[in-house]
């Protein structure tokens, strides 16, 4: 069976947008909405349809799928593979673009739908304390501080960490793993092995056949492929980017580091000598460097002890980090 990166948004938005196919659609919420403990949705309607004409050449940043129930809920489904926790605002930005295009003016604010956000998003978000951190599935809901069961129903904003929810795939018990149907959805967007990861698919969702034979169907068609690579490209290109800013950025620190390093070693030396004052510049410098990769590092999530081991920091320094 031909393999594709099954994360491409173009594909997601393939597979879950079609009319026709509402059933897959409901599959995959109500997977993201029951592993939160929210209630099913049912009869949805999708409200941007996909259409292979219009998805062609796109270069937006995201493609989303946009449905709704019987009863008034709006759902906002999103793919983004590269990212970090500044995708948060553009969440909240976008679930009020939404919020706001559903009134007209003088319309009455009852009219307002109830929002649904899920973003399957393939980076780690860095908020919370540790074991927030590690949480795989973040769910936020407008609740009181002092009463956290009391709840305004109409947002919920999900982040599907679809890293972390791997790292789980890889011991989860066959039971786990078919009562979460959620599970089975990021095994089917990850393993790198379709062919040999149906059995278990299959057995963990009844979506999954007809998924499958979609997906079957996607890899077959052409004019479906030859968008997927013009996507891909593009993708590609945005995450290549985003890694080399990254990259520039912790450059930008070391060299700042050094300079001050030495501007203060400079000073110093008025009272202390030239030789001696840039000397202790060019150390603290490299401290400084230190320092700014340890953030980095940290940001990514890496073991505080290997941290410590490659930048030459006490760990309990790179904890105040």
């Amino acid at each position: 069976m031909k393999e594709i990166n099954r994360l491409n948004d173009l594909f997601v938005r393939y597979l879950i947008g079609t009319e026709g196919d509402e059933d897959i659609l409901e599959n995959i919420v109500n997977a993201v909405l029951n592993d939160a403990d929210f209630e099913s949705v049912s009869n949805l309607e999708i409200i941007n349809p996909y259409n292979l004409a219009s998805n062609e050449n796109l270069k937006e940043s995201i493609l989303d799928v946009k449905a709704k129930t019987k009863d008034g809920k709006k759902i906002l489904i999103e793919i983004q593979l590269v990212g970090n926790n500044n995708f948060i605002k553009r969440i909240l930005y976008y679930i009020a673009k939404n919020i706001a295009s559903e009134l007209k003016e003088n319309d009455l604010y009852r009219g307002i739908s109830q929002m649904i956000s899920i973003s399957f998003i393939n980076f780690n978000l860095t908020i919370g304390n540790e074991t927030d951190i590690k949480k795989e599935h973040k769910c936020f809901t407008l609740a009181d501080v002092y009463n956290p069961n009391l709840r305004l129903d109409d947002l919920q904003i999900h982040f599907i960490e679809i890293k972390r929810f791997a790292e789980i795939l890889k011991n989860v018990s066959i039971g786990e793993y078919n009562k979460n149907k959620l599970l089975s959805w990021i095994d089917f967007f990850t393993t790198k092995d379709l062919e040999k990861s149906i059995n278990k698919l299959l057995g963990g969702n009844d979506i999954m056949p007809k998924v499958i034979d979609k997906y079957k169907r996607f890899v077959a068609d052409e004019k479906e492929m030859s968008a997927y690579n013009e996507r891909d490209t593009f993708l590609y290109g945005q995450a290549a980017m985003l890694q080399y800013e990254r990259s520039e950025g912790k450059k930008e620190g070391i060299e700042i580091g050094f300079q001050k390093g030495i501007e203060q070693g400079i000073e110093q030396g008025i009272e202390q000598g030239i030789e001696k004052g840039i000397e202790q510049g060019i150390e603290q410098g490299y401290k400084e460097s230190q320092i700014n990769i340890a953030k980095e590092m940290k940001k990514e999530n890496m073991d505080i002890n290997l941290i410590s081991k490659l930048t030459g920091l006490n760990a309990s320094d790179i904890e105040k980090l």
